[in-house]
């Protein structure tokens, strides 16, 4: 050391002694504290396996991301910090005191001349600033106790951490540029690109930064340029400051790393650092945003796993909002619940014909609403959610039947304000269907299966469950390659469309404001695109080849309840006089049942078209018609129908005979099929 060195570090040592006596020395925080304690600004939304979702921001006093490890941090960015900051830092204990002395000699000659002292912290020193808010700088600069506590909090830290969890602590906790706090997110705003990949000239500017975070571009570059002259090989100035006009004078954009789930994400997340589960699947919500392609803000999705209930696609909808959780008109999607009662009931079967007409419907027509003026099966019907044949089919169960059934489904149903339903009701509604009958909640997270009982309800005999399905199915499409049962409709205003089914795995629930049916299709092949073939009918069933007379729709094999079974459906509505004529039964002989009661069997008895005030008349018994349509307990022996009109004018007459069968019936290994509380036939 010469003369003049030593003279300085004496000087720099007498005025730290003179100036200032040590505080007491608080514990420096290990290391594992610090870095725990640190929260990311964004929150993240994780799939059931731990893979993000989606991201968002839900801190807005600072931007902070995930913590870098020392390992993850790129060479260039090592090496210009050391240059810019403390070349001697693998040599000293927290404090550099050759550089500290030299300060303090050189500050005293800056502030006789006028000219703003320079510093002499070491990165350890910075640190316990960046840790302890009491000693970050207050104003210009620190005071000379405070600069004495910096010190010795550099000195604990360096006594109790390694060089490497320094850095790392440093590079995580500095703030670069505006609201940019750590090293990940100075390196994404400003470039775009994470800390391992940061090249020589993006890790100069940023060490430049440190000195004055919010500084013009030219005076960073400035800073660049004169830290690179310590670098070999150095990067040329022009190429330094090309860039920090590039960069630091326009906004950074800080993009989400994950956008999968967005609209989920901002309604579920909400504090800082926050990693929350769902029980979705990253990977079929991808397959699912992929099918939706540029409708995926317009098209909102959920897919439920059939078996479990568990939500496994949350996907599409605008971003700001989760379009899915809103409670919007169902509107023609619920008549599949309607024609199950139906069925259920014996109102109706798969050989029924409906006419799609306005003529004698007992119930209010929507304004407007004319219907096709053709004959309609059961399948037809449904299918096209015909909205004449669902009236009359109402008119049959009655609202308080149906409203009741959409409730133990989990639907909003109101008999005078209509029913509605989120994306998720909808699809758990349907998937009892897909699950045998049998109704079990629903859950996006598995927290929610706390306390729930998941055992389920039976809400639908299985065979009935199992001609639902099959009337929406793809079973008697000839070109179909793969089974599926949907659902298309929409609200009464047409502002709100439905695609609801289900593939043998999955329940998929689709809504826009336009029609999604071909969405539908593209999302089941692309969750489900393995081929599958239609489950067998339940225990119950009975398959028979029907054939419609005329021929509306072409032969083809149809399953029925037992007391409803025909080969062949009369598909004239009216007769030449316009009057109506029976179409069920037909003369011949009947089997029912002798397993069961009496009380437990129906037998259908049905005219087209539905006049308002038929009456049917067997025997001596006479039953009130609704829609046409009456339900009779069938006892053995000969039996004379008549059906008259309003004014006791008969209209038509038939003889048939029943006989019993002494084969058992059987429902899936259990009792027959439940009758919807409500009146009896007869009362109706």
């Amino acid at each position: 050391m010469n003369a003049g060195t030593g003279k300085r570090a004496r000087t720099a040592l007498a005025c730290l002694v003179l100036l200032g006596t040590p505080a007491a020395q608080a514990q420096a925080p290990s290391f594992d504290t610090v870095r725990d304690s640190w929260r990311s600004s964004e929150a993240r939304l994780l799939d059931r396996y731990g893979q993000p979702l989606a991201e968002v921001r839900v801190d807005f006093d600072e931007r902070r991301l995930d913590w870098v490890g020392a390992r993850t941090l790129s060479p260039p960015l090592v090496r210009a910090l050391l240059a810019a900051e403390d070349k001697r830092f693998l040599e000293h204990s927290g404090v550099d005191w050759t550089a500290l002395a030299g300060a303090t000699w050189d500050n005293l000659w800056r502030t006789l001349e006028g000219r703003r002292p320079r510093g002499a912290s070491t990165l350890t020193m910075q640190l316990a600033g960046l840790i302890d808010p009491a000693l970050r700088l207050q104003g210009t600069r620190r005071s000379v106790g405070q600069k004495w506590d910096q010190a010795a909090a550099a000195r604990e830290i360096e006594r109790r951490w390694n060089k490497a969890q320094i850095l790392e602590a440093y590079f995580n906790l500095a703030p670069f540029r505006g609201e940019l706090r750590g090293i990940s997110a100075a390196t994404r705003g400003l470039f775009g690109k994470d800390p391992d990949a940061v090249d020589a000239r993006e890790a100069l500017l940023l060490a430049a930064l440190l000195r004055g975070p919010n500084a013009p571009a030219e005076r960073v570059a400035q800073r660049a340029c004169a830290v690179a002259l310590k670098l070999k090989p150095a990067p040329a100035c022009a190429e330094l400051r090309t860039l920090a006009n590039q960069v630091l004078t326009q906004r950074y954009r800080l993009e989400p790393r994950w956008t999968e789930a967005q609209p989920l994400a901002r309604r579920l997340l909400r504090e800082p650092g926050e990693q929350r589960a769902t029980t979705l699947d990253a990977r079929l919500q991808r397959r699912t945003l992929d099918a939706l392609g540029r409708e995926r803000a317009e098209v909102a999705v959920v897919v439920l796993d059939n078996a479990s209930g568990e939500a496994l696609v949350w996907a599409g909808g605008p971003d700001d909002t989760d379009a899915a959780v809103r409670r919007l008109p169902a509107g023609s999607t619920l008549h599949a619940f309607a024609y199950g009662l139906a069925l259920d009931q014996r109102w109706i079967s798969a050989a029924s014909v409906f006419d799609d007409s306005p003529n004698f419907v007992t119930r209010a027509l929507p304004p407007g609403l004319q219907g096709s003026g053709q004959p309609l099966s059961t399948r037809a019907a449904l299918t096209q959610a015909a909205e004449i044949p669902a009236l009359r089919v109402r008119a049959l169960i009655g609202d308080d039947a149906l409203t009741a059934t959409l409730r133990a489904h989990g639907i909003d149903a109101s008999a005078t304000n209509g029913s509605r339903a989120s994306l998720p009701e909808m699809a758990n509604a349907f998937r009892t269907l897909a699950n045998d009958g049998i109704w079990t909640p629903w859950a996006l997270e598995a927290a929610q299966w706390r306390g729930v009982d998941r055992s389920g309800k039976r809400l639908w005999a299985s065979p009935v469950a199992w001609l639902v399905g099959d009337l929406l199915s793809t079973r008697t499409t000839p070109d179909a390659h793969d089974w599926h049962a949907v659902m298309h409709g929409r609200s009464s205003d047409r502002a709100t469309h439905w695609s609801v089914g289900w593939t043998r795995r999955y329940t998929i629930a689709l809504r826009a404001a336009r029609p999604v049916a071909a969405t539908w299709l593209s999302v089941a092949a692309a969750i489900d695109p393995i081929p599958a073939e239609a489950a067998p009918p339940p225990p119950g069933l009975e398959g028979v080849r029907l054939r419609f007379e005329p021929e509306i729709e072409a032969e083809r094999e149809e399953y029925f309840l037992p007391g409803t079974q025909q080969a062949f459906a009369d598909a004239t509505v009216r007769d030449l006089f316009g009057r109506p004529r029976i179409v069920q039964p037909t003369t011949g002989v009947k089997l029912v049942s002798a397993s069961l009661p009496a009380g437990r069997q129906a037998m259908l008895l049905e005219a087209r078209p539905g006049w308002p005030g038929l009456q049917w008349v067997i025997n001596d018994e006479r039953l009130p018609a609704i829609e046409g349509r009456a339900l009779w307990s069938p006892r053995p022996g000969r039996h004379r129908l008549a059906l008259e009109d309003a004014h006791g004018l008969q209209l038509q007459s038939i003889e048939f005979e029943v006989r019993l069968d002494a084969a058992p019936e059987t429902f899936n290994g259990g009792p027959a099929p439940r009758t919807p509380p409500g009146p009896t036939p007869a009362s109706r």
